[in-house]
């Protein structure tokens, strides 16, 4: 099923343009075309020892937040191996790879494909270069490739955000604090829990003593040197971000090579029984772990909100960003933003749809900038926050844990909870 095939399609898609425009996605393919465009598309996903499907994979794992890329070797099945885990990546990009859902793809995919092919191909006509029968085989099937991984991206992206939204209502996860012995759930001052519910975003400085600090630092570095921290593709590409990041639970941590990481984390792990304590969030438990790294001059997240509502909600409810460089002084640079609070459906729902004027369009307006002093922890609601990372003198690790929980309870005006 080699070139041939590919050629007829794009032939066959050219010459049976309509007269009227023709609304994408509704051709209809007959069984034989389907069948074979399935073929090549898992012909495409296989050669060359599997490379299109480890680009999918290390794509979907820097770009979804679905635990760190788990490569396997030349010919590995996508099933796991004995004793490992089938976690949420694995799932779905077995799910999005099988031919059933291949066959779904054959339309919107060769759809984009034929579009992009006879623009390539007009444009080198124009420039004088017309390419032979085996070179336009080679771009269609490049073309095909970089279509089809973006689709399935597309699916998986979408996929993973409906699972978390979802999740984020299931009472059996929730961080219940009656009965909690790990900690004494007191590591917040009023004015942070405060400033969380009224403002959208609490400060808590030296969370963890100078000598945490300092192990935290040292643990990153090593994982950094190790190669750990893989660059987010997806969001590059785009000029979003360019930090990386790896992904790491609270279980895969080594307790005596990582003693300052076991107490962060567990320290960080207490949070949302905390926050159900005092202002009845309704958080999930939560033990999964980004950390990230800002090169010194090139780091930078762009202005940005975790989280959203409805259609946008991915199930996170509260972002909780430990700094870990010690001795950080202005002058280095590399603030957190935080834009002022957007008004969320719950708000505008008081207001009256008729009563939104620009003085509620505040997401623009610059609130306040963050130093990230080692030690500093930052919470903020995640869907209603924006907030920039800028650039900074000296390169900075941050570990982030995000806290799941449905929207309303809390997000409601005039209906939070602070400790008395």
């Amino acid at each position: 099923m080699k070139g041939g095939f590919l050629e007829r399609v794009i032939d066959r898609e050219a010459a049976a343009k309509p007269k009227q425009p023709e609304v994408p996605g509704t051709k209809v393919w007959d069984e034989k075309t389907l069948e074979g465009t399935v073929k090549v598309f898992e012909e495409i996903l296989d050669e060359k020892s599997r490379l299109a499907r480890n680009d999918l994979e290390r794509r979907v794992r820097t770009g979804t937040g679905v635990r760190e890329f788990r490569g396997r070797c030349c010919g590995a099945p996508d099933t796991p191996m004995p004793g490992e885990e089938d976690d949420v990546a694995s799932r779905l990009l077995r799910e999005n790879t099988k031919p059933s859902a291949l066959r779904n793809m054959v339309g919107p995919v060769m759809e984009q494909v034929v579009e992009i092919f006879n623009r390539v191909k007009a444009k080198g006509e124009r420039d004088g270069m017309v390419m032979d029968s085996e070179t336009e085989c080679k771009v269609v099937r490049d073309i095909i490739k970089e279509c089809l991984i973006r689709y399935i991206l597309k699916l998986i992206n979408s996929d993973n955000s409906g699972v978390h939204a979802s999740g984020s209502h299931d009472a059996g996860l929730l961080a219940t604090p009656q009965g909690y012995t790990a900690g004494d759930l007191e590591s917040f001052n009023p004015e942070t829990i405060r400033n969380v519910m009224e403002k959208g975003y609490g400060i808590q400085d030296q969370w963890v003593d100078d000598n945490v600090v300092r192990q935290i630092y040292n643990e990153l570095e090593l994982l950094d040197f190790d190669g750990k921290l893989v660059e987010v593709q997806q969001q590059k590409m785009t000029g979003t971000r360019t930090d990386r990041i790896h992904w790491l639970t609270y279980d895969a941590l080594d307790r005596e090579k990582q003693p300052g990481l076991v107490t962060l984390f567990k320290k960080m792990i207490s949070v949302p029984f905390e926050l159900n304590k005092k202002c009845s969030l309704y958080l999930q438990a939560s033990a999964s772990f980004q950390i990230s790294v800002y090169p010194a001059e090139k780091g930078f997240y762009k202005r940005h909100v975790d989280g959203g509502y409805e259609e946008l909600n991915n199930g996170r409810k509260i972002t909780t960003m430990f700094f870990a460089n010690k001795m950080w002084a202005k002058e280095d640079g590399g603030p957190v933003q935080m834009y002022k609070r957007c008004p969320n459906p719950f708000q505008l729902a008081k207001i009256g749809a008729g009563e939104v004027t620009s003085s509620h369009n505040t997401d623009q307006e610059l609130e306040e900038e963050i130093e990230p002093h080692g030690g500093r922890l930052l919470l903020f609601r995640s869907r209603d926050m924006p907030h920039e990372v800028l650039p900074a003198r000296r390169k900075r690790y941050v570990v982030t844990l995000w806290l799941m929980g449905p929207p309303g309870p809390g997000d409601q005006p005039d209906d939070h909870h602070t400790p008395k």
